[in-house]
């Protein structure tokens, strides 16, 4: 099984309509958000008190990637746009209520900036 950088690097690859149904090819600024994304959430979870969640990865329609993941009672998305925006919903396996958000506050200089920060 390939890593979740792996298969962030492979979304490069993906052609316009490669679903069959006219989904746009992964944008590179979302592919890129998303690996410094993963790599945060990886190692905020390895530390976490639930111990590490297995993350997925996967490209969205519209040219963005969809990160998601769960923890013994929350389920977790997060969809980082080719616009820069940022989706979130969060989901609680026992009550079934959610919350989600969106938000528009990326460009590619800002996440360039977040090279600068460290795990």
């Amino acid at each position: 099984m390939s890593t979740l950088y792996e298969q962030l690097q492979a979304m490069r690859e993906l052609a316009e309509n490669w679903d069959g149904y006219g989904a746009a090819s992964p944008q590179a600024f979302a592919i890129d958000l998303a690996q410094k994304f993963v790599a945060l959430l990886d190692a905020v979870l390895r530390k976490s008190a639930s111990g590490p969640a297995t993350l997925h990865v996967s490209p969205t329609r519209i040219g963005g990637v969809l990160i998601d993941w769960e923890d013994p009672s929350m389920q977790h998305e997060v969809e980082i746009n080719p616009d820069g925006a940022l989706g979130f919903l969060h989901l609680h396996k026992v009550n079934g209520q959610h919350a989600s958000s969106r938000t528009h506050v990326l460009t590619e200089g800002s996440s360039r900036n977040c090279d600068k920060l460290s795990l």
